[in-house]
């Protein structure tokens, strides 16, 4: 018998809500109308991309024990404002056996990858507006050839 997975909470706008819930996740807060530390609680894990305030808010909503992961925070996790909890700062992987792990990943349907939006060199200024959004979906790649 396959275990139950936890359901998968998310924060997004509301334009990305159903983005968000095709990735997998089963709740989605919305994060311009909504404080994720009022709805949020007992989570096992936390995932932060964002970092700043976030970061340090998102100890929060850990259940004792409960560990946080950081990749938008610098190269250190955040110290935590308790002791119940443990703050992580994942090394980025960039060997072969990642990628190739990645890759089966795919091949199985257990992961799907993000939307691409390609951009020329030259319009290298517009790509990194964006980027400092921090408003988009998916990656932005230059295409060099």
């Amino acid at each position: 018998m396959k275990a139950a997975r936890p359901p998968g909470l998310s924060t997004a706008s509301a334009a990305n809500r159903d983005y968000v819930r095709s990735l997998g996740a089963d709740e989605v807060i919305d994060y311009n109308t909504q404080d994720f530390t009022q709805v949020a609680r007992n989570c096992d894990a936390v995932f932060d991309t964002v970092g700043a305030d976030v970061a340090q808010r998102s100890f929060a909503v850990l259940k004792p024990g409960g560990r946080a992961a950081f990749i938008a925070s610098g190269a250190q996790a955040p110290k935590p404002d308790r002791d119940d909890v443990t703050s992580l700062r994942p090394p980025v992987g960039r060997a072969r056996r990642h990628i190739e792990r990645i890759a089966e990943l795919y091949a199985a349907g257990a992961i799907r990858p993000p939307a691409v939006k390609l951009y020329r060199l030259s319009e290298a200024a517009d790509a990194h507006r964006l980027s400092e959004s921090r408003h988009f979906r998916g990656k932005l790649v230059f295409q060099v050839r």
